[in-house]
Protein backbone atom coordinates (compact mmCIF):
# COMPACT_ATOMS: atom_id res chain seq x y z
CA UNK A 1 0.00 0.00 0.00
CA UNK A 2 1.19 3.65 -0.78
CA UNK A 3 0.09 6.27 2.00
CA UNK A 4 -1.77 9.29 -0.39
CA UNK A 5 -0.27 12.52 1.87
CA UNK A 6 -2.48 15.88 1.46
CA UNK A 7 -0.31 19.29 2.88
CA UNK A 8 -2.10 21.78 4.30
CA UNK A 9 -0.34 24.89 4.38
CA UNK A 10 2.36 26.04 2.28
CA UNK A 11 5.18 27.72 4.44
CA UNK A 12 8.26 26.90 5.62
CA UNK A 13 7.64 23.73 7.23
CA UNK A 14 4.89 22.53 4.51
CA UNK A 15 7.94 22.61 2.36
CA UNK A 16 10.09 20.32 5.10
CA UNK A 17 7.04 17.84 5.44
CA UNK A 18 7.15 17.80 1.07
CA UNK A 19 10.59 16.57 1.18
CA UNK A 20 10.64 14.27 4.19
CA UNK A 21 7.22 12.35 2.55
CA UNK A 22 9.74 12.03 -0.31
CA UNK A 23 12.55 10.69 1.14
CA UNK A 24 9.80 7.91 3.07
CA UNK A 25 8.65 4.90 1.39
CA UNK A 26 5.60 3.81 0.34
CA UNK A 27 4.56 7.58 0.22
CA UNK A 28 3.22 9.87 -2.32
CA UNK A 29 2.05 13.38 -2.19
CA UNK A 30 -1.54 14.68 -3.79
CA UNK A 31 -1.19 17.97 -3.33
CA UNK A 32 -1.59 21.05 -1.18
CA UNK A 33 -3.91 23.46 0.34
CA UNK A 34 -3.91 26.54 1.98
CA UNK A 35 -1.76 29.66 2.68
CA UNK A 36 -0.78 32.73 0.29
CA UNK A 37 1.96 30.76 -1.39
CA UNK A 38 0.22 27.60 -2.19
CA UNK A 39 0.29 27.79 -5.99
CA UNK A 40 4.11 28.57 -5.85
CA UNK A 41 4.43 25.55 -3.73
CA UNK A 42 2.55 23.20 -5.64
CA UNK A 43 4.59 24.43 -8.87
CA UNK A 44 7.55 23.95 -6.75
CA UNK A 45 7.38 20.52 -6.01
CA UNK A 46 5.49 19.76 -8.93
CA UNK A 47 1.89 18.89 -7.53
CA UNK A 48 -1.95 19.66 -7.53
CA UNK A 49 -3.16 22.90 -5.78
CA UNK A 50 -5.97 21.70 -4.18
CA UNK A 51 -8.59 24.81 -3.46
CA UNK A 52 -10.00 24.06 0.14
CA UNK A 53 -9.33 22.01 2.93
CA UNK A 54 -12.63 20.45 2.12
CA UNK A 55 -11.93 19.51 -0.80
CA UNK A 56 -8.48 18.02 -0.21
CA UNK A 57 -10.49 16.25 3.03
CA UNK A 58 -12.88 14.58 0.23
CA UNK A 59 -10.57 13.25 -2.18
CA UNK A 60 -10.32 8.98 -1.97
CA UNK A 61 -6.65 8.91 -3.09
CA UNK A 62 -5.77 11.28 0.31
CA UNK A 63 -5.11 8.94 3.08
CA UNK A 64 -3.17 11.05 5.35
CA UNK A 65 -2.83 14.73 5.84
CA UNK A 66 0.17 16.94 7.08
CA UNK A 67 -1.00 20.22 9.00
CA UNK A 68 1.75 22.67 9.15
CA UNK A 69 -0.54 25.48 9.96
CA UNK A 70 -0.58 28.40 12.79
CA UNK A 71 -1.49 26.92 15.91
CA UNK A 72 -4.66 28.30 16.17
CA UNK A 73 -5.97 26.56 13.12
CA UNK A 74 -4.65 23.17 14.87
CA UNK A 75 -8.13 22.05 16.55
CA UNK A 76 -10.71 23.05 13.76
CA UNK A 77 -8.24 21.31 10.75
CA UNK A 78 -7.73 17.94 12.87
CA UNK A 79 -11.45 17.67 13.86
CA UNK A 80 -12.12 18.08 10.08
CA UNK A 81 -9.54 15.32 8.91
CA UNK A 82 -10.84 13.54 11.50
CA UNK A 83 -14.12 13.89 10.33
CA UNK A 84 -13.06 13.00 7.08
CA UNK A 85 -11.65 9.73 7.72
CA UNK A 86 -7.96 11.04 7.44
CA UNK A 87 -4.72 10.13 9.62
CA UNK A 88 -2.79 12.97 10.87
CA UNK A 89 0.63 14.10 11.15
CA UNK A 90 0.21 17.41 13.18
CA UNK A 91 3.19 20.11 13.48
CA UNK A 92 3.66 20.87 17.18
CA UNK A 93 2.36 22.28 19.21
CA UNK A 94 -0.11 19.93 19.17
CA UNK A 95 -2.45 22.98 20.50
CA UNK A 96 -3.14 26.34 22.01
CA UNK A 97 -3.87 24.25 25.41
CA UNK A 98 -4.57 20.63 27.06
CA UNK A 99 -8.66 21.21 26.44
CA UNK A 100 -8.16 21.28 22.87
CA UNK A 101 -5.49 18.41 22.53
CA UNK A 102 -8.18 16.19 24.51
CA UNK A 103 -10.87 16.84 21.92
CA UNK A 104 -8.36 16.06 19.23
CA UNK A 105 -7.86 13.06 20.96
CA UNK A 106 -11.61 11.94 21.52
CA UNK A 107 -12.33 13.17 17.93
CA UNK A 108 -9.68 10.85 16.49
CA UNK A 109 -10.38 8.01 18.85
CA UNK A 110 -14.23 8.49 17.51
CA UNK A 111 -13.06 8.32 14.18
CA UNK A 112 -10.44 5.67 14.02
CA UNK A 113 -7.79 7.45 12.66
CA UNK A 114 -4.15 7.99 13.61
CA UNK A 115 -2.86 11.16 15.11
CA UNK A 116 0.73 12.22 15.32
CA UNK A 117 2.67 15.07 16.67
CA UNK A 118 5.75 16.39 15.15
CA UNK A 119 8.16 16.41 18.07
CA UNK A 120 11.05 15.81 15.62
CA UNK A 121 13.66 16.96 18.36
CA UNK A 122 13.41 12.92 19.55
CA UNK A 123 13.76 11.59 15.69
CA UNK A 124 17.00 13.41 15.70
CA UNK A 125 20.26 11.54 15.31
CA UNK A 126 21.99 13.13 18.46
CA UNK A 127 19.34 13.00 20.91
CA UNK A 128 18.81 9.22 19.62
CA UNK A 129 21.85 8.81 20.63
CA UNK A 130 22.15 10.18 23.60
CA UNK A 131 18.30 8.15 24.90
CA UNK A 132 20.32 4.43 23.87
CA UNK A 133 23.15 5.55 26.13
CA UNK A 134 20.38 6.52 28.57
CA UNK A 135 18.64 3.39 28.34
CA UNK A 136 21.91 1.09 28.33
CA UNK A 137 23.01 2.31 31.36
CA UNK A 138 26.14 4.13 30.38
CA UNK A 139 25.88 7.09 32.54
CA UNK A 140 24.06 5.45 35.22
CA UNK A 141 20.89 6.81 37.57
CA UNK A 142 19.44 10.10 35.39
CA UNK A 143 19.38 12.84 38.09
CA UNK A 144 19.10 16.32 36.35
CA UNK A 145 17.90 17.12 32.78
CA UNK A 146 18.51 20.68 31.16
CA UNK A 147 17.67 22.14 27.62
CA UNK A 148 17.86 25.22 26.23
CA UNK A 149 17.15 27.56 23.27
CA UNK A 150 19.56 30.16 23.36
CA UNK A 151 20.03 33.09 20.12
CA UNK A 152 21.01 36.31 19.84
CA UNK A 153 19.16 39.09 17.51
CA UNK A 154 15.44 38.58 18.83
CA UNK A 155 12.59 36.38 17.68
CA UNK A 156 13.74 34.73 13.90
CA UNK A 157 10.41 35.92 12.82
CA UNK A 158 9.29 39.05 10.48
CA UNK A 159 7.22 41.80 11.50
CA UNK A 160 3.48 40.90 10.95
CA UNK A 161 4.41 37.10 11.25
CA UNK A 162 1.75 35.50 12.62
CA UNK A 163 4.25 33.79 15.43
CA UNK A 164 3.90 36.81 16.56
CA UNK A 165 0.23 37.49 17.32
CA UNK A 166 0.04 36.49 21.39
CA UNK A 167 -3.17 34.06 20.31
CA UNK A 168 -1.32 32.08 18.97
CA UNK A 169 0.52 30.89 22.39
CA UNK A 170 3.74 32.47 22.04
CA UNK A 171 7.63 31.58 21.97
CA UNK A 172 7.69 29.36 24.86
CA UNK A 173 5.00 27.12 23.22
CA UNK A 174 6.25 27.40 19.68
CA UNK A 175 9.82 26.27 20.79
CA UNK A 176 8.99 25.33 24.84
CA UNK A 177 6.79 22.06 23.43
CA UNK A 178 9.98 20.97 22.23
CA UNK A 179 12.29 21.50 25.20
CA UNK A 180 9.26 20.03 27.54
CA UNK A 181 8.99 17.12 25.26
CA UNK A 182 12.55 16.65 25.71
CA UNK A 183 13.29 16.50 28.80
CA UNK A 184 10.43 14.59 29.76
CA UNK A 185 11.91 12.11 27.05
CA UNK A 186 15.01 12.17 28.73
CA UNK A 187 13.95 11.84 32.46
CA UNK A 188 11.80 8.81 31.97
CA UNK A 189 8.82 9.72 33.74
CA UNK A 190 5.73 12.31 34.26
CA UNK A 191 6.05 15.80 35.51
CA UNK A 192 4.85 16.12 39.05
CA UNK A 193 5.67 19.58 39.91
CA UNK A 194 6.44 22.88 37.63
CA UNK A 195 7.55 26.17 38.02
CA UNK A 196 7.87 28.98 35.63
CA UNK A 197 8.60 32.56 35.26
CA UNK A 198 8.12 34.60 31.48
CA UNK A 199 10.36 37.71 30.62
CA UNK A 200 10.34 40.47 27.16
CA UNK A 201 13.20 40.39 27.24
CA UNK A 202 13.66 43.08 24.30
CA UNK A 203 10.95 45.53 25.63
CA UNK A 204 8.94 45.84 22.49
CA UNK A 205 7.51 42.40 22.10
CA UNK A 206 4.10 41.54 22.75
CA UNK A 207 5.03 37.94 23.43
CA UNK A 208 7.79 37.36 26.06
CA UNK A 209 10.96 36.52 24.68
CA UNK A 210 12.28 34.48 27.49
CA UNK A 211 11.30 31.77 30.03
CA UNK A 212 12.95 29.71 32.57
CA UNK A 213 11.26 26.84 33.83
CA UNK A 214 11.42 23.99 36.61
CA UNK A 215 10.17 20.40 36.33
CA UNK A 216 10.02 17.76 39.31
CA UNK A 217 9.48 14.39 38.06
CA UNK A 218 7.82 11.40 39.72
CA UNK A 219 10.77 9.54 39.67
CA UNK A 220 12.82 12.34 41.26
CA UNK A 221 14.71 13.84 37.93
CA UNK A 222 14.99 17.00 38.18
CA UNK A 223 14.35 19.13 34.65
CA UNK A 224 15.26 22.88 33.86
CA UNK A 225 14.29 24.97 30.38
CA UNK A 226 15.86 28.02 29.45
CA UNK A 227 14.62 30.19 26.38
CA UNK A 228 16.28 33.08 25.25
CA UNK A 229 16.40 35.04 21.89
CA UNK A 230 18.27 38.01 23.41
CA UNK A 231 21.91 37.02 23.97
CA UNK A 232 24.21 39.66 23.17
CA UNK A 233 25.90 37.31 20.89
CA UNK A 234 26.41 33.58 19.74
CA UNK A 235 28.88 32.44 22.16
CA UNK A 236 26.73 29.71 24.46
CA UNK A 237 28.39 26.89 21.79
CA UNK A 238 24.80 25.79 21.04
CA UNK A 239 21.67 26.90 19.75
CA UNK A 240 19.69 23.87 20.76
CA UNK A 241 21.33 22.09 23.73
CA UNK A 242 21.04 19.59 26.35
CA UNK A 243 22.65 18.15 29.43
CA UNK A 244 22.08 14.77 31.40
CA UNK A 245 23.40 14.25 34.28
CA UNK A 246 23.50 10.84 35.69
CA UNK A 247 24.99 9.32 38.67
CA UNK A 248 28.30 8.24 36.78
CA UNK A 249 28.43 10.64 33.65
CA UNK A 250 27.13 13.83 32.26
CA UNK A 251 25.84 13.79 28.35
CA UNK A 252 26.44 17.09 26.76
CA UNK A 253 24.28 17.03 23.30
CA UNK A 254 24.33 19.69 20.51
CA UNK A 255 21.16 19.12 19.78
CA UNK A 256 21.37 19.44 15.41
CA UNK A 257 24.32 16.22 15.96
CA UNK A 258 26.89 16.23 18.51
CA UNK A 259 27.15 14.24 21.96
CA UNK A 260 29.83 14.47 24.33
CA UNK A 261 29.93 12.03 27.32
CA UNK A 262 32.04 13.17 30.33
CA UNK A 263 34.95 11.12 31.72
CA UNK A 264 35.90 10.98 35.40
CA UNK A 265 38.74 13.18 34.83
CA UNK A 266 36.18 15.65 33.89
CA UNK A 267 37.61 15.88 30.29
CA UNK A 268 34.87 14.60 27.27
CA UNK A 269 35.03 12.18 25.05
CA UNK A 270 32.88 12.28 21.80
CA UNK A 271 30.83 9.95 20.92
CA UNK A 272 28.46 10.97 18.30
CA UNK A 273 28.91 13.86 15.09
CA UNK A 274 26.26 13.63 12.73
CA UNK A 275 26.60 13.96 9.01
CA UNK A 276 26.47 17.47 8.17
CA UNK A 277 26.93 18.90 11.14
CA UNK A 278 28.35 22.29 11.04
CA UNK A 279 29.51 23.40 14.37
CA UNK A 280 27.24 23.54 17.37
CA UNK A 281 26.85 27.02 17.19
CA UNK A 282 26.01 27.03 13.43
CA UNK A 283 22.04 25.83 14.08
CA UNK A 284 19.93 23.81 12.19
CA UNK A 285 19.85 23.37 8.40
CA UNK A 286 17.08 21.61 7.15
CA UNK A 287 18.29 20.35 4.49
CA UNK A 288 21.34 18.32 6.34
CA UNK A 289 20.90 14.85 6.46
CA UNK A 290 20.62 14.59 9.95
CA UNK A 291 17.73 16.56 9.66
CA UNK A 292 16.02 15.10 6.69
CA UNK A 293 16.44 11.68 8.18
CA UNK A 294 14.82 13.06 11.31
CA UNK A 295 11.41 13.92 9.53
CA UNK A 296 11.46 11.27 7.20
CA UNK A 297 11.33 8.94 10.27
CA UNK A 298 8.25 10.90 11.51
CA UNK A 299 6.38 10.84 8.02
CA UNK A 300 7.73 6.68 8.05
CA UNK A 301 6.54 6.39 11.73
CA UNK A 302 2.91 7.18 10.49
CA UNK A 303 2.73 5.35 7.54
CA UNK A 304 3.81 2.52 9.15
CA UNK A 305 1.33 2.42 11.37
CA UNK A 306 -1.37 3.25 8.61
CA UNK A 307 0.14 -0.02 6.62
CA UNK A 308 1.59 -2.27 8.93
CA UNK A 309 -0.80 -1.25 12.17
CA UNK A 310 2.57 -0.64 14.17
CA UNK A 311 2.33 1.56 17.43
CA UNK A 312 3.06 5.02 17.18
CA UNK A 313 6.27 6.48 18.55
CA UNK A 314 5.07 9.61 19.19
CA UNK A 315 1.46 9.64 19.69
CA UNK A 316 -1.01 11.97 20.92
CA UNK A 317 -0.74 11.35 24.37
CA UNK A 318 2.71 12.19 24.02
CA UNK A 319 1.79 15.88 22.31
CA UNK A 320 -1.14 16.34 24.44
CA UNK A 321 1.71 15.90 27.64
CA UNK A 322 4.02 18.57 26.59
CA UNK A 323 1.68 21.42 26.14
CA UNK A 324 0.25 20.65 29.42
CA UNK A 325 3.86 21.02 30.43
CA UNK A 326 3.84 24.57 28.76
CA UNK A 327 0.38 25.06 30.15
CA UNK A 328 1.54 24.35 34.12
CA UNK A 329 4.70 27.02 33.58
CA UNK A 330 2.29 29.63 32.20
CA UNK A 331 0.41 29.13 35.64
CA UNK A 332 2.86 29.57 37.03
CA UNK A 333 4.51 32.38 35.81
CA UNK A 334 1.07 33.83 36.44
CA UNK A 335 0.37 33.39 40.04
CA UNK A 336 3.93 33.31 41.37
CA UNK A 337 3.79 29.48 41.93
CA UNK A 338 4.60 26.21 41.48
CA UNK A 339 1.79 24.02 39.99
CA UNK A 340 1.16 20.47 40.78
CA UNK A 341 0.63 17.99 37.91
CA UNK A 342 -0.83 16.72 35.91
CA UNK A 343 -3.56 19.64 35.79
CA UNK A 344 -7.12 19.40 36.59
Amino acid sequence: MTVGFGIVGSGLMAGVHAQAVSDASRTRIVGVTGGSRARDFATRHGIEQVPTLDAMLERRDVDAVILATPHSAHLPHVLDAAAAGKHILLEKPMALDTTECRRMVTACADAGVLLTVGHVSRRMDAPRVARRMIDDGEIGEVRMVQAWRALAGGLPFPNGSWAMDPKEGGPFLDWGSHGCDIVRWFAGAEPVLAFGQYSAQGGTEEVPTGAMAQFTFGNGVMGHLWMTYGLPHAALGARARYLVVGSRAILDIAAYGQVKRSRDDGEWDLVHTSDGFAGPDAGMDYRSPSMRGAFARQVQDLVDAITDGTPLAMSAQEGLRAVEMVEAVTRSAATGRAVTMPLD
